[in-house]
């Protein structure tokens, strides 16, 4: 390394239009090029979100660092490396509260190939309080940006990477290693692929020891995998997932285990060989999928958020994030971000759309103390220079939300009928007198296509009432299925 001190550039900006309701919006213009792939959040609410900042044209980019706090306001932090160039890709919280820093560097020219792990030990002020390298094994040249940590039940961090053996080639094998919260590393395996190694996402299995990373090797036709590893980072077992559904080209999230053996998973999908979309599934550990949920949009290309597309809040607010997309290279047509809240049971409960106004990418998503969500991306607006600038979003839980309450009336009527139409709040859907809404499913489509609420209704009764107040105005398409069996369609008016 030809450097051992660090230079940083601190920059506090006080957010003017900060809502009392801790919702806001926004953007940091840089003349470098910035994005963000990987968020926590601390102990007292703090969302420490981890990216890279530079120029574009040489990849010349240094490790970067942006802290937001529950009310909008943030600190900015680029930790430049003379002569080096580093990238943070993982952050795990420490128990006394600090922030453990996993990135990669080097001082060659050629910025893909990263032989140095960095650690870096933040605490919450961002003062440096441990900073230690560790080389990357030979024959490796370098460690790659698609990188996972979790904090074991030991209180260690486990840490997969990409290890990088052939760049013309693009041959990887998988880097585990083992921390303390020191910073000292307590064990470290590589395994080897036929071809390549990508790893998504590693979670803690319930009561065990055991971890499971979700990722994309050779060890089965380049498919994606569960990966089971135990904390002498040993491969125990590894189950191919098909991909009939999860597309293996992107990545894939999982933050809710819905059983001790099964898990919800998002990513990218293709349905009927259609418009790519976004997918989520209920997958048991012997990477079997057990449910399926289409988030789609017709004649719209759809992605999952880039990083990380799911945030668990709890068991009825689960966000899915996801970005219209358009497969020009640096393209500045305006595109829209997307979230969707949905439960533990696959129910989709709201659905909000941001942005429109510039190019934007959806990075990653994160759930926030107040069971909201933050949303962090990056906006392209310049047709002729590559340089993308940070966007934030924070949405409440209760601006996305559609609720629903079933009752019974003694009203009886000899069809569905839905009232009032227009509606500006509150829908009625009134049953014939023979029927009964637990089982039936009820559906919100946009005009366009986009599914906006499908929720499976369990109450016992004749009338249910939607409260679609969040939705925007325009007209919408109600549908009540049972199973698969489409019973009853009508557009409404909402004011």
């Amino acid at each position: 390394m030809k450097k051992i001190g660090f230079y940083f550039i601190l920059l506090i900006f006080l957010q003017s239009k900060v809502s009392s309701q801790t919702s806001f919006e926004f953007g940091i213009d840089t003349e470098d090029d910035c994005y963000v792939t990987n968020a926590a959040k601390d102990n007292n609410g703090n969302t420490i979100i981890l990216g890279v900042i530079g120029p574009f044209i040489g990849y010349n980019y240094d490790a970067y660092l942006l802290k937001v706090f529950p009310d909008g306001n943030y600190i900015e932090k680029r930790f430049d490396l003379k002569d080096t160039i580093s990238v943070f890709t993982s952050i795990t919280i420490l128990d006394n509260g600090n922030y453990f820093l996993i990135g990669s560097c080097t001082d060659n020219e050629i910025g893909v190939e990263r032989e140095n792990l960095w650690i870096l030990i933040l605490d919450q002020d961002l003062t440096v309080i441990t900073s230690k390298f560790y080389k990357i094994r030979e024959p490796y040249l370098g460690f790659g940006t698609s990188t996972r940590s979790v904090m074991d039940n030991d209180g260690n961090i486990i840490f997969a990477a990409t290890a990088l053996e052939e760049m013309q080639n693009y041959h990887s094998d998988f880097a585990f290693y083992k921390f303390n919260q020191q910073g000292d590393t307590l064990l470290s395996k590589y395994h080897e692929c036929v071809l390549g190694a990508i790893p998504y996402d590693i979670r803690k299995t319930p009561d065990s020891d055991n971890l499971m990373l979700i990722e994309r090797s050779t060890h089965y036709n380049n498919h994606t995998e569960l990966m089971f590893i135990n904390t002498n980072l040993d491969i125990l077992k590894i189950n191919q997932l098909n991909t009939n559904f999860i597309n293996q080209t992107s990545d894939k999230s999982s933050d809710c285990w819905v059983t001790d053996t099964s898990f919800l998973l998002s990513g990218y999908s293709f349905i009927d060989n259609s418009d790519a979309c976004i997918g989520v599934a209920l997958v048991d550990t012997t990477a079997t999928y057990l449910n399926q949920l289409v988030l789609n949009k017709i004649d719209t290309t759809d992605y999952p958020a880039r990083k990380n597309s799911m945030a668990y809040a709890n068991d009825s607010t689960i966000y899915i994030g996801g970005f219209q997309c358009y497969l020009d290279l640096w393209t500045t047509e305006p595109t829209i971000v997307e979230l969707y809240v949905i439960d533990k049971n696959m129910n989709l409960l709201g659905y909000q759309e941001l942005g429109g106004d510039k190019n934007y990418e959806l990075w990653g998503i994160i759930a926030t103390d107040d069971d909201g969500c933050l949303l962090y991306g990056t906006s392209y607006t310049n047709g002729t220079v590559a340089e993308r600038d940070v966007h934030i979003w924070k949405v409440l839980r209760d601006t996305i939300n559609i609720t629903t309450e079933v009752t019974e009336t003694r009203q009886t009527c000899n069809e569905i009928l839905i009232y009032p139409n227009p509606v500006n709040k509150t829908v009625n859907i009134s049953l014939p007198a023979n029927r009964n809404w637990n089982g039936l499913s009820l559906t919100v489509y946009s005009l366009a296509g986009k599914k906006v609420f499908q929720k499976k209704i369990t109450q016992t009764g004749n009338l249910l009432e939607a409260d679609i107040g969040n939705l925007k105005k325009g007209m919408y398409i109600i549908q009540v299925t049972k199973s698969t069996e489409l019973i009853y369609s009508k557009k409404i008016v909402k004011n």
